[in-house]
């Protein structure tokens, strides 16, 4: 079981809304009031009030002091939910403080119809309210410094997680163009036509115009495609060889040659005759 105390109560700061017994005639009636709650030490927490200007209220409470306010309220479980309880309550609940003229009470609680825990205060006189605003300021500060390095590291952690984010992006894209490039090459492997054997898939196809046309004569399918098989290929062959061509003599003249005789004398004798 762990020990009752405050070891880990961070200060907690905030407004509580004013109600007033009596209306005080100067304007500090119009000044915010701020609380501030934090452990002095693992035994002891003290609570504060103040306008930082005519009116404070304090309070130091031990645990004792807050188990007997625990009973009255009647809030059961283990000391650390009421721990925690009393933390939430007093940051993120509704906290308001009923004042006279010599004290307070600070009423705080989550939500309604949940426990109010209710802290009585008592008026702070010189020096004591100098000492509780100069705690108060010093805290508030300090509270103030922890917070700016937790938004610090954020920031930084942020700018961080940015960074590997577009770093991330940036390969994302290198990727997708690298994948984009081998679709399109893929496709345009598929998209390429096949080289077939056109002897054997040439199909010979009318004109539209010819069959539509009665007047033209159809060919018949012997006409448009005649298979050549068996004998009429021999016989194809055997046309297809050029014909032989007999060299022929030139006509050798029959007249009989007369050797001596004048063709000049032979044309005289001609005449006579």
């Amino acid at each position: 079981m762990a020990p009752k105390g405050f070891v880990n109560f961070d200060p907690i700061f905030g407004e509580a809304k004013s109600e007033l017994h009596e209306e005080p005639a100067s304007s500090s009636s119009f000044r915010p009031i701020l609380f501030q709650a934090y452990a002095i030490d693992s035994s002891r927490l003290r609570i504060v009030a103040s306008d930082f200007f005519s009116l404070s209220w304090g309070r130091v409470l031990t645990v004792s002091d807050l188990e007997d306010l625990r009973d009255d309220i009647g809030i059961g479980g283990s000391w650390s939910d009421f721990v925690d309880y009393l933390k939430s309550a007093l940051s993120t609940g509704e906290v308001k403080i009923v004042s006279s003229d010599s004290d307070a009470k600070l009423v705080a609680f989550k939500s309604k119809g949940l426990p109010r825990i209710t802290f009585p205060l008592e008026k702070l006189e010189d020096p004591a309210v100098s000492d509780a605003n100069a705690t108060f300021s010093v805290s508030l500060f300090q509270a103030y410094k922890t917070k700016q390095k937790d938004c610090l590291k954020e920031q930084e952690r942020s700018s961080q997680l940015m960074g590997l984010l577009s770093s991330e992006r940036e390969k994302n894209e290198i990727l997708q163009k690298q994948i984009d490039s081998l679709s399109f090459l893929s496709k345009r492997k598929v998209s390429k036509p096949k080289m077939h054997d056109t002897s054997a898939s040439t199909s010979i196809q009318l004109p539209t115009d010819t069959v539509n046309n009665s007047d033209q004569a159809i060919p018949s399918q012997a006409q448009i495609v005649e298979p050549i098989t068996g004998e009429k290929q021999v016989e194809a062959t055997k046309n297809s060889q050029p014909p032989k061509v007999t060299k022929r003599l030139a006509p050798v003249s029959r007249r009989a040659r007369v050797r001596g005789v004048s063709l000049k004398s032979t044309a005289e004798d001609d005449e006579d005759n």
